[in-house]
């Protein structure tokens, strides 16, 4: 049995990053496409309407995905309850957003909003038309046919919003970007789910699991307020083309830190949900999320950081030149994401979504300090604030694990210390070939190069981590798979 979940968890953890390289990538190139012919400013006003659309999207879930996910007995009347549930309050909510498109668009000063927020808040329903379905398969630990159907929704999505920014349909492209990409996500959710809406709707099973998912909802509500009130400070106190730099830098730092979160906390909730009655091998769980998660995240944020001006002009173009110094910036409040991500994960799974309610509380009031200094200085005083007020939440993020399970924060640190030795020092001898004088691309290509040269032997030769022993193991098999062997 033990087997049986180490392999599931590690074949969950490959098909995870497919997912995320499939769909994510396919989406992180159009990205790039689109960066080229739109202007920073395009981006700034779909940067505006961020929060409202985050805060909505998490309002249709409820927190009930993470209640049924972790609920063991689950039976039909429950997901039959939570499609219903999830459906009626994005209805609600879109007509909310609807209303209220004048007044966003008001607040800054940008009229075309209106029908942006209106178009865009119709994701909401496409979106919970397949919730449900995801959540089954993520029951499954199926993350091999979410990868498939993440790469087609990309592509298609994708090559829409290319081929609207070609003929000049400029901000709207963006647009079709999001709501393309849920569309033809949930028809392909309904086309390999074998379960289908009843008629059941439980008053009971919809209190049993408000109970635990409420206060999920009000975290993760907390949470984003914390995460993108900042994008509304800079569009409103700066331009829309400052905030497009922002969200140009924020969304390259995502493309590793919550990526690699999204990924950990999806395979690893369930099996540690399945768990949660068994405490040293729960804890032992951890240490290897834990121990994995740090890896691949600190590689690649300190990656991140020494190539940002390489990487940001040779992708994007010398427009995006601002997003450079943010970008390093937010390397590093970027570190502390997955960590806390991974914290709040094992909180979650073992009932305690309180104590991830009291984290979010805490992170908003924390989340204050950035805000102030953005208001009363400059873009980089908040973004420096916001590493500083990240280090303080992971320790206490931490000490709040050694409470649930029997593994102290000293312990965390220790685990935690040698991948960030080995990130350090990669970093550090990559940064220094910036001041080679050659063509930015080649540039990167051999900062790439170098760094792989410095980590791969470092965890080969001087620490033999496990983890990256498994990594190595199912990158090899997922290659020898492809090639037919």
């Amino acid at each position: 049995m033990a087997e049986d979940l180490k392999t599931k968890t590690a074949k969950g953890i490959g098909w995870g990053f497919a997912d995320n390289v499939l769909g994510l990538g396919i989406t992180a190139v159009a990205n790039v496409v689109l960066a080229r012919i739109l202007s920073p400013s395009d981006f700034g006003i779909i940067g505006m309407t961020a929060i409202f659309m985050t805060l909505s999207t998490s309002l249709v879930d409820s927190g009930f995905t993470d209640a049924l996910t972790r609920k063991k007995d689950a039976v039909k009347a429950d997901f039959d309850t939570v499609f219903y549930f999830n459906l009626t309050v994005s209805c609600l909510l879109y007509a909310v957003l609807f209303l209220c498109a004048p007044f966003i668009a008001g607040f800054f000063g940008k009229e075309i909003l209106v029908p942006i927020v209106r178009i865009l808040g119709l994701s909401l329903i496409i979106n919970a038309f397949g919730i449900v379905q995801k959540i089954i398969l993520v029951r499954r630990i199926d993350f091999k046919t979410q990868a498939w159907i993440s790469l087609a929704s990309s592509v298609a999505a994708s090559v829409a919003a290319v081929v609207a920014a070609f003929y000049g349909l400029g901000v709207w492209s963006l647009v079709i970007l999001q709501v393309a990409k849920f569309a033809v996500n949930t028809v392909l959710l309904w086309s390999v789910s074998k379960w289908h809406p009843g008629l059941c709707f439980s008053r009971k099973s919809f209190k049993d699991m408000f109970s635990f998912g409420g206060r999920l909802l009000i975290t993760s509500i907390i949470s984003i307020l914390w995460s993108e009130m900042y994008s509304i400070i800079i569009g409103k106190m700066y331009s829309s083309s400052v905030l497009g730099q922002y969200s140009r830098a924020d969304k390259v730092k995502n493309m590793v830190t919550s990526n690699v979160s999204s990924v950990m906390k999806k395979v690893s909730y369930p099996v540690l949900a399945s768990i949660q009655d068994e405490g040293d091998r729960q804890v032992n769980v951890y240490r290897k999320v834990l121990k994995t998660t740090v890896l691949i995240s600190f590689t690649a944020v300190f990656g991140v950081w020494a190539v940002a001006g390489p990487f940001i002009l040779t992708v994007f173009g010398d427009q995006w030149l601002p997003a450079v110094g943010y970008l390093r910036i937010m390397c590093f409040s970027g570190l502390f994401l997955p960590l806390m991500m991974c914290s709040a994960n094992i909180i979650n799974a073992d009932g305690r979504s309180d104590i991830t309610l009291f984290l979010e509380i805490l992170k908003a009031v924390m989340g204050l300090i950035p805000v102030i200094f953005g208001i009363m200085f400059s873009v980089e005083a908040l973004l420096w604030s916001m590493v500083g007020v990240s280090f303080l939440l992971f320790i206490v993020h931490a000490a709040c694990v050694s409470k649930v399970i029997r593994y102290s924060v000293g312990r965390q640190l220790r685990d935690i210390l040698p991948s960030l030795c080995i990130s350090v020092v990669m970093a550090l001898i990559v940064n220094a070939m910036n001041m080679l004088d050659m063509p930015l691309w080649l540039l990167l290509i051999l900062q790439i190069c170098a760094g792989a040269l410095v980590v791969i032997p470092a965890y080969e030769f001087v620490y033999k981590s496990a983890e990256y022993s498994d990594i190595k193991s199912e990158l090899l098999s997922l290659i020898n798979k492809i090639r037919g062997k």
